[in-house]
Formats: structure tokens, C-alpha cells, sequence
């Protein structure tokens, strides 16, 4: 009976010490070893390199499909956050295709054609404001240099294909165009201008062309060096 009583106890021993090794072997804590992704690295490394004249006409290709081809003149596009969203927006000169000038046209087509001249601007300091009327829906014409603008999405840009609010916007200027950090002191610009950055060209009429919030306004640049909100 005694051997009994000996195996049992020896049995509750053995069972105590199988429970509690089990549960502080699994409170202990797991040790992570974080190994680089290459695709992640990949893609930074995309985000960060250079637009290739052939990345850009895949793009205008993707919203636009045939409607538009790029100007041929030296620097007809160029990148930069335009609207101030943190996300890398795509500016190319472009011509209208003219066999396919009622579909640019079309009003439920995915882009928004625009006048950088008929920007609207409230008056400074005046509480009350009254908008002026409508204005009238703009059409693209044969031989017109327009700017087409691609607003990115997310860390990949206008390069993702999720990147698809696009603007035609007319009397832009011919180019070159360039993008240049936003001068201070601007106007009529909203907010996030302080972080955005202008499409510049520095031939024929110099001038500039930065996001109001809700389109494409042109800016001439002073002939005196003044700032751009003088």
C-alpha cells in the first residue's frame, strides 16, 4: 500500500511540474527578427526614381486612353505634389488627338477640363463673399496645348493605378515647364499651398500654375522679382 501512495504522489509531482514548465515556456517572450521585404524596397526605390518619358505616355494612355499624345518639345512633363496631398502628382504638355476630339470632350469623360485663366479667387478680407455664376462647361480644340495633370494615390503617386482624378486645363502655357517649391505669399491659395509645390515655365510669358483647392489657376510672374502674391 505504501508503494501505492508513492507512485501516486510521484505521479501529481510529475504532473504539477509537466503543467507549470508548459506555462512559463509559453510566456516567454518570442523574440522577432524583422527581415526587409523586396518587393517593399523595391517600390521605395520606384517611388523615389526619376518619370521616364515612356512611364508618362503609359499614364496619359491609362486615363486618357487615345484622346491626347505628349508634346514633343524638351521638358513637356514633369512631377511634384501639386495639391499638397503628400502624394507625387504627374504635369505633361499635351495635344488633343483631333479623331478623338468628341470623346476628350465627352462631359461624363473621367477627367475635368479646365480654364487656368477663369480661376476664382474671394476678395481679401471680406467676410461676405458671393460666387460668381457657373461657369460655362470648357471643350479641348484641334492643335490646343493643354496641361494634363494626374493627382497620385498613395506612396507610389500618379504612377499607381488607383491614381485616376485627371485635369485637362487650357490656356496653361506651351512649356517648358518645371516644378519649383511654392512661393510664399500667395493670393487666393488655400492652405496647403505651404506644402505643395507650382508648374512653372520659364519661357515665352513666364509664369506659374498652382492648385486653388478645386482647379488649375495661372499666374503670371512678376517682372520685378516681387512675390508671387504682390
Amino acid at each position: 500500500m505504501r508503494i501505492f501512495y508513492l507512485v501516486v504522489l510521484g505521479t501529481v509531482v510529475l504532473l504539477w511540474y509537466s503543467i507549470n514548465h508548459a506555462r512559463l515556456t509559453s510566456e516567454q517572450p518570442v523574440s522577432q527578427q524583422v527581415t526587409a521585404n523586396p518587393q517593399h524596397a523595391s517600390s521605395e526605390k520606384a517611388i523615389s526614381s526619376p518619370a521616364t518619358e515612356a512611364e508618362v505616355n503609359a499614364a496619359l494612355h491609362r486615363i486618357f486612353t487615345d484622346t491626347v499624345r505628349g508634346a514633343s518639345h524638351e521638358q513637356w512633363f514633369t512631377t511634384g505634389d501639386f495639391n499638397g496631398d503628400g502624394s507625387t502628382d504627374l504635369a505633361a504638355v499635351v495635344l488633343p488627338n483631333s479623331s478623338d476630339l468628341k470623346m476628350l470632350n465627352d462631359p461624363f469623360a473621367n477627367w475635368t477640363i479646365q480654364d487656368a485663366t477663369q480661376a476664382f479667387f474671394p476678395p481679401a478680407n471680406q467676410r461676405v463673399v458671393f460666387m460668381p455664376p457657373k461657369p460655362k462647361p470648357q471643350s479641348a480644340h484641334s492643335n490646343e496645348l493643354l496641361l494634363a495633370v494626374i493627382h497620385g494615390y498613395g506612396p507610389n503617386g500618379w504612377r499607381d493605378p488607383n491614381a485616376k482624378q485627371a485635369y485637362l486645363v487650357r490656356h496653361a502655357g506651351n512649356g517648358p515647364i518645371q516644378s519649383r517649391p511654392a512661393p510664399d505669399g500667395m493670393d487666393g491659395a488655400p492652405a496647403s499651398i505651404t506644402r505643395s509645390e507650382i508648374i512653372f515655365e520659364p519661357q515665352g510669358e513666364p509664369g506659374f500654375l498652382f492648385w486653388t483647392g478645386w482647379q488649375y489657376a495661372w499666374r503670371a510672374q512678376p517682372n520685378n522679382g516681387a512675390k508671387a502674391g504682390v
